[in-house]
């Protein structure tokens, strides 16, 4: 009965182990947190600043809309328009939300006016204040607070895995 273990099933490994797996945990809820809640946060930022360029300096351009998706009610998805424009001479096709948060209450007349980048006209702000990123999955407000509630998370539990170092063993 005396005798003691030494090596893999020694009293204190077992602990190391699961403190590290810990703290992998804790350091992936931490990236993958700080990623989401910055990149949501700096693509927002990004989508903004672009529509307001684009207000001031775009070239007015109709656009006509050749269809209307989502919105038909809960868990239909985004309510998005599909928009057409030509501008020197090339055509384009670009989908971006119908209204603000609430969607569309009806389907928006057969054209719209939108402020083209004449360096780059894929780049456009609509009459809506949307832009050609609106649609982009960065853009949904779900993924600020899911990106705060993961860092909060793997900090804490690398805070945990720092601070009681000692109490694993």
């Amino acid at each position: 009965m005396g005798k003691q273990r030494v090596g893999v099933g020694a009293r204190g490994s077992g602990a190391g182990r699961v403190r590290f797996k810990v703290g992998l945990m804790a350091a992936a809820f931490l990236l993958a947190g700080v990623a989401l809640l910055g990149g949501s946060l700096g693509y927002r930022w990004h989508v903004s600043a672009e529509a307001d360029r684009l207000q001031s300096d775009g070239v007015p351009t109709t656009a006509t809309i050749s269809d209307r998706s989502g919105g038909g009610g809960r868990g239909s998805g985004i309510d998005r328009i599909e928009i057409n424009y030509l501008f020197d001479g090339a055509q384009y096709e670009k989908w971006i939300p119908c209204a603000g948060l609430t969607g569309c209450h009806s389907t928006p007349g057969p054209q719209v006016t939108i402020r083209v980048d004449p360096a780059d006209p894929e780049l456009f702000v609509a009459e809506n204040g949307h832009t050609n990123g609106s649609l982009s999955f960065l853009m949904s407000w779900t993924l600020i607070p899911i990106g705060a509630v993961l860092t909060i998370i793997g900090a804490g539990l690398l805070f945990v895995v720092v601070k009681d170092k000692d109490s694993w063993a």
